[in-house]
């Protein structure tokens, strides 16, 4: 029988034993962890890499295309260098002349967005195999963050204008995404008066009609930022900014026949799907053709297939 000294020995030899046990594999699953995690960044690093590697690739397929003719041109506004790039009509010219849709980008984005975006099936492809016989234009329209500022608005004028002395435009429709869904009904309603004659309404998506509404309400922080760097300052600072840029505000200088497709996406909390069910709303109470466009899906660009039977909608046409 074994003595007492020797059992409480024998326990806290055991419980030792169990200490060092746990010990190591408490390292072990430290140390593997950490490994598991180092291999995660490194797979999240080649995977990012891999994209971009991919995106440059797009990007430089779209810059050699015979068919992408990119401009670069000096604004008038203050002298600043910056680019634009159109896709040519495919079909011969009709009798009337060519629908021209100019696409304006989101915010941090640049006019190559509709040649990449979305990835599976791009705007501008998915317009142009559609409509061979539009001319697809894409411009830069300043900064990423303009927000349609004054000279955003400027250049838009001065894009639109030289690709009218390019090609007999007969009719114009804008269209943009979140920044661009909102500058894009802006300016159908502060375009001057030569571009707007030809203005025929709007692709809108994501978009907003009160700039100083979005600045409060949107639960992405960069927005404000960039609102306040485009107009600068905030909203009860230069409250005339932001009204003069915002489309609500200059509803009153619409054309009456002008058409407007609105795309929403259902959980967006960036650009809040309200923002666009009151577009349509306001718009049809001023009786202009409004139709609302919704997908499931949160902010971002939609498939193309939206912009298209949105831009059906506004040239007022079924699909062929």
């Amino acid at each position: 029988m074994l003595k007492k000294p020797n059992l409480i020995v024998i326990a806290l030899f055991i419980s030792g034993l169990l200490n060092l046990v746990g010990i190591f594999f408490f390292v072990w699953f430290l140390q593997t962890a950490n490994h598991l995690k180092h291999i995660k960044r490194e797979k999240n690093v080649i995977a990012h890499n891999l994209a971009l590697m991919r995106g440059q690739n797009r990007v430089n397929d779209v810059l050699s295309s015979e068919n992408v003719v990119k401009s670069i041109f000096i604004s008038h506004f203050d002298g600043q260098e910056d680019t634009f790039a159109v896709l040519p009509p495919r079909a011969p010219k009709p009798a009337e002349g060519y629908d021209l849709v100019v696409y304006l980008h989101g915010m941090g984005s640049t006019f190559l967005e509709p040649f990449v975006s979305p990835e599976s099936q791009t705007i501008a492809k998915t317009i142009c195999d559609s409509r061979p016989d539009i001319i697809f234009a894409s411009l830069n329209y300043r900064r990423a963050w303009s927000w349609g500022n004054d000279a955003a608005i400027s250049d838009i004028s001065q894009n639109i204008r030289e690709l009218m002395q390019r090609y007999p435009v007969n009719r114009i429709v804008i269209a943009g995404t979140s920044m661009g869904g909102c500058t894009s009904l802006t300016y159908t309603a502060l375009a001057p008066d030569d571009v707007k004659a030809k203005i025929i309404g709007a692709v809108s998506s994501e978009g907003a009609g009160d700039l100083a509404r979005l600045f409060k309400e949107t639960k992405n922080a960069s927005i404000p930022n960039a609102l306040i760097n485009a107009f600068g300052g905030r909203p009860e600072a230069v409250p005339d900014r932001y009204a003069k840029q915002s489309f609500l505000p200059n509803i009153g200088n619409l054309k009456s026949d002008m058409r407007f497709a609105i795309i929403s996406a259902s959980r967006d909390t960036i650009v809040p799907p309200e923002f666009q069910k009151e577009l349509v709303d306001v718009l049809e109470k001023r009786k202009n053709a409004a139709r609302l466009f919704e997908f499931n899906g949160g902010h971002g660009i939609p498939p193309a297939s939206y912009y298209l039977e949105g831009l059906d909608f506004v040239l007022n046409k079924h699909r062929s």
